[in-house]
């Protein structure tokens, strides 16, 4: 009898986590003992669900059982240097309903965070999969449950590179390399996108004075990106800034600042703009400013003629106090005006954020860049912010299977096409005694300048609960998306309504019972529908 010998070859995700722990676990065992906080939280959850969907232009409705087993398990170490979290879900859905057949899904979240020498050198690894919808004219509130064949299944994998000065050091100098991978799959049911992989390349440099409010400041910072799209040409990208101030008295300075940006998808959308200008910068305090510039600017676009402007821009950031800062500023880039806005405001009970950007980028690398709604208290397995809680006080500390995280918002469309996104979103959490509320507005203009075409959003997230005693508590939440797409002459407006009750019944399980409907109204009538839902979930926690 022969033997067959079969080799594999290690997909790079799991390398990637693999020589993520490797490594982690050998810094941890040379030199110095470090304490490692170790958390290993198994779990089994059942659930049992009742649907009805009602379809436009369908006679009668689809109605059905599905039964879901899921067991899970979640990991973290923790130290003064690692920061490791690992968790694995295994999801099996069996289904009395002739519509449908049985499912699995497997999905692993892995981030390890390697910080040496106070914070100079960092060193990060991330790998994911998952499954999501791509194109929300598909169902931006599709899931497992009921149109699991509209969902793609999303892997990435990644890693960081951080070099920096001390703290105390009066250069504030760093280095950042990073490297991401992502893989689209297409769904059972067509979702009019192919399947398809992104790499993106970037490194980022930073040289300046640390005190901005010493006698004469300094700041110069660049970057370089490149990403490789499989289906579309490569994107190329270049920036460049720099800043020095001049005293002309302890709280005025003059200013000096400069830019450039170089931006290529390899065929027509080219672009180059640099500009230089002059202005006065006015201290107020002693870590706040604003200053105001008038600068020239030049643009060059692919065959098209230069294109020359004067303008004003300004810079700010105020921080009053300890629990509150804004900053910001506004100015010109290639594609025209710019602002870009960051503020928080933070007390014992309440959080509020408040952010506008704009950016060119694919939106594959859209769902990276990440808008902070602040510090939650999150379960083991969590993946909406909906399943975590703002912390009731300034002191409290995680039960078991719980964890500080901070909890950001990301885009809806996953694509590899090129887009302007301009957003602006409004978060605010409020919890105090039994009482927590979370809000989230949202409005995005997405134009997708590779085919001239346009998509806004605009968007509602409120969620309140209610703890009855340590051992109960009742949810609801409301999620409306108004999406406009007028490349396609469509509008939906999108409603999901959900209301819950949650029961601690021993140390290790849980009980919950769900409702929830979404409806779906569109402009064009075929895409109208609506779905009725109520769920009964068992959770064992070992």
């Amino acid at each position: 009898m022969g033997m067959a010998i079969t080799m594999a070859q290690v997909k790079p995700r799991y390398a990637l986590i693999a020589s993520g722990v490797i490594i982690s676990a050998a810094a941890l065992t040379a030199g110095p003992v470090v304490a490692v906080e170790t958390q290993i939280s198994p779990q089994i959850r059942t659930s049992t669900y009742a649907y009805q969907i009602d379809e436009f232009g369908t006679d009668g409705t689809d109605d059905g059982v599905a039964v879901v087993i899921s067991p899970s398990i979640a990991l973290s170490l923790t130290s003064k240097v690692l920061q490791t979290r690992f968790s694995w879900q295994h999801e099996s859905l069996f289904y009395e309903d002739s519509q449908r057949e049985n499912r699995s899904y497997d999905e692993f979240d892995f981030n390890n965070i390697l910080s040496l020498f106070d914070d100079r050198l960092t060193w990060g690894v991330n790998a994911r999969n998952s499954y999501q919808v791509r194109n929300t004219r598909s169902g931006i509130f599709n899931d497992k449950i009921t149109a699991g064949g509209d969902l793609s299944e999303v892997t990435s994998y990644g890693s960081f590179l951080n070099l920096a000065t001390a703290r105390y050091s009066d250069l504030d100098a760093a280095l950042r390399l990073e490297y991401n991978h992502s893989e689209y799959d297409q769904p059972d049911n067509d979702d009019g996108l192919p399947a398809f992989d992104n790499d993106s390349y970037r490194a980022g440099l930073l040289l300046a004075s640390r005190d901005r409010s010493s006698t004469m400041f300094w700041r110069l910072e660049g970057a370089v990106g490149k990403t490789q799209r499989q289906q579309l040409r490569d994107y190329n990208n270049r920036v460049a800034q720099a800043i020095f101030g001049v005293p002309l008295s302890s709280r005025l300075s003059l200013i000096g600042r400069g830019s450039y940006e170089y931006t290529d998808n390899n065929n027509f959308y080219q672009n180059e703009f640099s500009s230089y200008g002059a202005g006065l910068e006015l201290k107020l305090g002693r870590v706040s400013w604003v200053n105001v510039s008038v600068n020239r600017s030049t643009t060059e676009r692919f065959e098209e003629e230069d294109e020359e402007n004067t303008y004003w821009a300004t810079e700010f950031y105020l921080a009053p106090s300890r629990r509150t800062s804004i900053e910001g500023a506004y100015d010109r880039r290639y594609f025209g005006r710019t602002a870009n806005v960051a503020g928080q405001y933070n007390i014992r009970a309440l959080t509020v954020r408040l952010n506008v950007t704009d950016t060119v980028q694919t939106q594959t690398s859209l769902d990276r860049e990440l808008t902070d709604l602040g510090i939650f208290v999150c379960p083991e397995g969590a993946v909406e912010v909906t399943d975590c809680f703002r912390p009731p006080n300034a002191n409290y500390t995680p039960q078991p299977g719980e964890s500080y995280q901070q909890v950001f918002d990301v885009g809806l469309e996953l694509d590899q096409e090129l887009v302007l996104r301009r957003s602006a979103s409004f978060a605010l959490g409020y919890t105090k005694r039994r009482l927590s509320v979370n809000l989230l507005l949202n409005a995005t203009d997405i134009e997708y300048v590779e085919r001239n075409q346009e998509q806004t959003s605009l968007s509602v997230s409120l969620r309140t609960g209610w703890r009855f005693s340590e051992r109960s508590s009742v949810n609801a939440s409301l999620r409306v998306y108004q999406i406009d797409y007028q490349f396609a002459n469509r509008k939906d407006d999108n409603i999901l309504m959900s209301v819950g009750y949650d029961m601690t019944l021993s140390e290790h399980s849980e009980l919950s019972l769900s409702l929830r409907r979404t409806e779906r109204n569109s402009s064009i009538d075929s895409f109208t529908a609506s779905e009725n839902r109520a769920w009964l979930t068992y959770i064992y926690n070992f």
